[in-house]
């Protein structure tokens, strides 16, 4: 099976994996295996569905790289969220519905703890029709898995904690879910402007950080309350609200550096990766390679460097079952990650530069670590040569530490 972005399904094609339903975790839009009628199609784009993964004879064999109970499991956190925001923005409930969510991060833990080693296909969950919940969700599951490779530095930048409660990734989880739960404050016209804040509209959106701590503090406990307050925060200073006082949520003065709670750092990294590659009412989803190179390039002193460059190893500039067009003209699918050379995945061809289909693409793989005349050049009919380029040409990520 194939990703396929929504602008080359092409009737005919069977899905391999059902589309969900945005509002319930075990019921489906459309079922797998079922072929792709025309109609169908545009209504795909109504549900907000921006890709799917189709039916490919060579490529079965990443069926098994992905989990459908993960993403269940997400969507059960989807639909708890929805419930809970709902019911505060109505006015009918006051506080979140705790256990639930605890309850439902720990089971998403643990399909994650059971995966860990296979979990370079990130199973996003697509924005459908409220991007603040997709994002949410998404927040929380990219938190816990960098939360869990960094098992040493969350020990060494939690002194005062017991090793085993250090690692507290239900307490990361929960402040990622409720990351950006401030939101429910700020008025809709702002919150999905399609043009630029004016002042007055951006210094209300920054709010949203002490207002959701406000929301929680007395709800959740103050490690994932604080994620809330400074998920904003940025390493060399530049970030809000700062040091606050958590009465008034007046400033106090800057937050930089490990002065930030290391769960505020690591969903920071979450929350901008996610913001970049999830489709929004006003812009679409950038590359994930394009989001990388933008963290990379464009928010030098953003992030602690430890996390920085553990995200790198975890998340894939292309994505497994990808396709993409190589230097040589070659049309192929990306079938594994390199972690220790992420912009050189293995893949197998799929279309010789002439358009002329391969047979055996398993016969025609190619580690791409290994011939450095060949490089990826486009993903989905976007050339990303400046991409590639300019992160090829920064030292690896590990060198930021």
């Amino acid at each position: 099976m194939l990703r396929v972005p929504l602008d080359q399904i092409r009737p005919g094609m069977v899905l391999a994996r059902p589309i969900p339903m945005p509002n319930h975790p075990y019921k489906y839009l459309v079922q797998r295996d079922r072929e792709i009628p025309a109609e169908l199609i545009p209504r795909l784009r109504q549900w907000g569905v921006h890709e799917v993964w189709v039916r490919h004879q060579d490529f079965e064999f990443l069926e098994g790289v992905i989990d459908e109970g993960l993403t269940e499991r997400q969507r059960e956190v989807y639909q708890r969220v929805r419930q809970n925001f709902e019911a505060i923005v109505r006015g009918s409930a006051v506080e979140l519905d705790l256990t639930g969510f605890q309850d439902s991060i720990r089971e998403l833990f643990e399909f994650l703890k059971r995966g860990a080693a296979a979990n370079v296909v990130l199973q996003k969950l697509d924005a459908y029709d409220d991007y603040l919940l997709a994002h949410s969700v998404n927040t929380c599951y990219l938190a816990l898995l960098l939360g869990m490779s960094l098992d040493r530095y969350l020990i060494d930048q939690r002194p005062f904690k017991a090793a085993r409660q250090a690692k507290e990734l239900h307490l990361l989880g929960l402040g990622a879910l409720l990351h950006d739960i401030g939101k429910l404050q700020i008025p809709p016209e702002i919150l999905n402007k399609p043009g630029k804040l004016d002042p007055e509209e951006f210094h209300l959106m920054r709010r949203h950080t002490v207002l959701g701590y406000q929301m929680i503090r007395h709800t959740v406990p103050p490690t994932a309350a604080q994620v809330a307050l400074n998920h904003h925060q940025r390493w060399d200073g530049s970030g809000y609200p700062g040091r606050v006082d958590s009465q008034t949520g007046q400033p106090l003065g800057l937050l930089s550096g490990t002065q930030i709670p290391i769960f505020s750092r690591i969903v920071t990294v979450a929350d901008v990766y996610d913001a970049a590659t999830t489709h929004r009412s006003y812009c679409g989803a950038k590359l994930p390679v394009q989001a990388i190179y933008e963290m990379r390039t464009q928010c030098l002193g953003f992030f602690d460097p430890v996390v920085e460059a553990a995200f790198y190893r975890i998340v894939p500039p292309f994505p497994i079952g990808q396709i993409v067009t190589l230097s040589n003209g070659f049309r192929a699918a990306v079938v594994d990650f390199n972690r220790e050379c992420p912009l050189r995945p293995k893949v197998q061809c799929l279309y010789t530069p002439e358009g002329q289909r391969i047979e055996h693409p398993s016969l025609e793989e190619i580690d791409l670590s290994l011939y450095p005349e060949l490089a990826i050049v486009a993903v989905d009919g976007q050339d990303v040569r400046p991409f590639v380029e300019a992160l090829e040409s920064l030292e690896p990520a590990d060198a930021l530490v």
